[in-house]
């Protein structure tokens, strides 16, 4: 029996009605604009303290940060 993490379709999809499935399509979009916004602000927090403890100038990156 396959697991449901990597169950693409579901087996319902037919007979939910158009609500149920805007609703599914809303949802998942939600979820992957917040996992985006977070590998952002991941991406973020990594280049401020390479900015903080010197690694982007020994990249030749001088860039100063406004606080601390």
């Amino acid at each position: 029996m396959p697991t449901l993490a990597f169950r693409r379709r579901d087996p319902w999809w037919g007979q939910e009605g158009p609500a149920a499935r805007r609703r599914h399509r809303y949802e998942r979009f939600m979820s992957t604009t917040a996992f985006i916004a977070s590998i952002l602000a991941l991406g973020g927090a990594a280049f401020a303290w390479s900015v903080h403890l010197g690694f982007a100038a020994m990249l030749g990156l001088n860039v100063r940060l406004l606080i601390g």
